[in-house]
């Protein structure tokens, strides 16, 4: 019989679990992950949690001078827990949470309501008065089956690894070495170590990663709708399974997503774990004599998809003379408004002084980028907009002024953006833009800007903003080219495997060497851009391009093929196409 879980919200239609009987046929794992709380141990509140916490935080305090009274302690332990549960239920509907840090959680939400400088000092011993608390509010005992599921774990050499949302992953590990299970678990992942929480699907990742297998190779066990179902979907998870404790079916808001497989209890798993293992063992070896003289599956691309780089690709542009006198018109404008007006010639001479600073310093960072023993923190960081006027622009102008140019930073960009250049589009984009829209293509943008909003301003003056698909820039994105997490973020928009993607952009390190080491399949470089035809030449020689063309719409000939390669039908093992 179907369960239907509750939700915290009684008007939210909960979703109905799948029955426990007629167990679904699932594949077979490389490996087993498993949440900590749930799943290997269910826990038992302790009533006396927050006065006994209350008394060490007093003690504490102590030895600052202080003296808090335990009651009202207690009171602001057990307001900030509750607090910390709906940022937790509110954390689990997005798509990448955070992990908080433990200064936060101590200091905005347990203990938020001591005097100031208690607070922060305390919050300073966060990760002790955490891995304290968490021994206090619960007991930890180990759930029906844990035993059984290890072991046969270990005879059928599966690895295990621990997935478990934590405020302290280390009394976890204490609790497991406690329990004795410490040493059946090859990786043990904790959001407080690793800075993002479940559903956030890089947790699942990191785990399978740590064991060498890829995520639809495991399955993933948790006891949670909202965090762990869809993480495991999310990961792509070969299984998701759940062991219903205290959570499952009060999940904070309606789940879309549905687990393979309720089981009661971990010890319910062992059979279809079993099962899995056992189909996967006996069709081995027939499979292992049908490939045996087998000529190899050829490899079958999918639907291509295109990402462009804006300028030089998408537009050329023309310099415009006029362009530091039109911007320090406005921060002339600004200065008057505040009541310390400077003159035009003074604002002219700040905005063109302040780019040349800002260029100097993308120089010095982008030869920085080639030295490969460079610490690679923050190497593709795109300016801050109050940064780039308040401290570049803004260098000798008065202090109010710069304050004014700092809050107004992303304003005063895109008019920046509008006043530096006249753009016109390239012959060849928007003819491209619209076959691939004809074609059903998705086409996506990956630019380095200071106003994403202008480039969005000028591609809507084209007639074509309406024809494009995800569109990363990096005033928008904080990462530049050829830093992977602005490719990645237009990437995470397109339904196509990255080595199903043509890119094209026209400077060999930006856009070449960015590319390639984003994973794109195909990275082409236009001439007639910034780089010179020998710099695109030793970008092709050096592998950091794969073909270079003279117009953005010779890339139809090469999409007219990919999608003919995507639509021819694969050639099974031991069969032979068609003549």
């Amino acid at each position: 019989m179907t369960t239907a879980p509750r939700t915290l919200d009684p008007a939210v239609p909960a979703v109905p679990l799948p029955a426990a009987g007629g167990v679904p046929q699932l594949p077979a794992p490389a490996a087993l992950l498993l949440d900590f709380g749930g799943v290997v141990v269910t826990t038992v509140s302790r009533a006396t949690w927050a006065q006994e916490l209350a008394e060490d935080v007093v003690a504490r305090a102590a030895t600052l001078g202080a003296r808090l009274d335990a009651g009202s302690v207690a009171e602001s332990l057990r307001a900030g827990r509750s607090a910390l549960s709906m940022w937790k239920n509110a954390a689990s509907r997005r798509l990448a949470p955070r992990e908080l840090a433990p200064a936060e959680i101590v200091g905005d939400f347990l203990l938020a309501d001591l005097p100031d400088p208690v607070r922060r000092t305390l919050a300073l011993d966060a990760g002790e008065l955490l891995a304290t608390m968490a021994t206090l509010v619960s007991e930890h005992h180990q759930r029906p089956g844990i035993d059984e599921l290890l072991a046969e774990c270990a005879a059928r050499r599966i690895p295990l690894g621990i997935v478990s949302n934590a405020h302290s992953g280390r009394a976890h590990r204490a609790i497991l070495a406690g329990l004795g299970l410490d040493r059946f678990f090859g990786v043990q992942v904790y959001s407080d170590e690793v800075g993002i929480r479940k559903p956030h699907p890089g947790m699942i990742r990191l785990a399978a990663e740590g064991l060498g297998v890829a995520p639809p190779q495991a399955w993933y066990v948790g006891d949670t709708l909202d965090r762990d179902v869809v993480a495991g979907r999310r990961a792509g998870v070969g299984a998701v399974v759940i062991t219903r404790d205290r959570r499952t079916d009060t999940p904070p808001f309606r789940i879309a997503e549905a687990p393979d497989l309720v089981l009661e209890t971990p010890e319910g798993l062992i059979a279809p774990l079993r099962a899995a293992l056992d189909r996967a063992a006996a069709a081995a070896p027939s499979s292992a004599a049908a490939s045996a003289g087998a000529a190899p599956v050829p490899s079958r691309r999918g639907r291509p998809a295109v990402l462009l780089d804006h300028g030089g690709v998408i537009t050329l542009s023309t310099p415009n003379p006029a362009r530091d006198e039109e911007v320090g018109a406005l921060i002339v404008a600004l200065s008057e408004r505040i009541g310390h007006p400077i003159d035009l010639e003074t604002a002219a001479r700040a905005v063109a002084e302040g780019w040349e600073r800002h260029r100097a310093r993308k120089r010095a960072r982008d030869t920085r980028d080639l030295d490969a023993s460079a610490d690679p923190s923050h190497r593709h960081d795109e300016i801050d907009p109050a940064v780039l006027w308040g401290d570049l622009v803004g260098e000798g102008l008065p202090e109010p002024l710069r304050a004014a140019l700092r809050l107004d930073g992303a304003q005063f960009s895109l008019a920046l953006h509008r006043a530096k250049s006249v753009p016109a589009p390239r012959p060849g984009a928007l003819e491209l833009i619209r076959w691939c829209r004809e074609q059903g293509i998705v086409v996506g943008i990956v630019s380095n800007t200071i106003s994403g909003r202008g480039v969005r301003e000028i591609l809507a003056r084209y007639g074509v903003l309406a024809d494009l698909g995800p569109s990363a820039y990096s005033d928008e994105v904080g990462v530049r080219k050829p830093g992977r997490e602005i490719f990645e973020a237009a990437l995470a928009g397109l339904d196509a495997d990255p080595a199903d993607v043509l890119y094209v952009g026209d400077k060999s390190v930006n856009d070449g060497r960015g590319g390639k080491d984003a994973g794109i399949g195909t990275v082409c470089l236009l001439r007639g851009g910034k780089d010179s035809d020998e710099e695109l030449a030793q970008a092709l020689a050096g592998g950091f391009a794969d073909h270079v063309l003279d117009s953005p719409d010779a890339l139809i000939d090469l999409l007219v093929e990919r999608v003919r390669e995507a639509a021819r039908p694969s050639v099974a093992a031991g069969a032979h196409p068609a003549p």
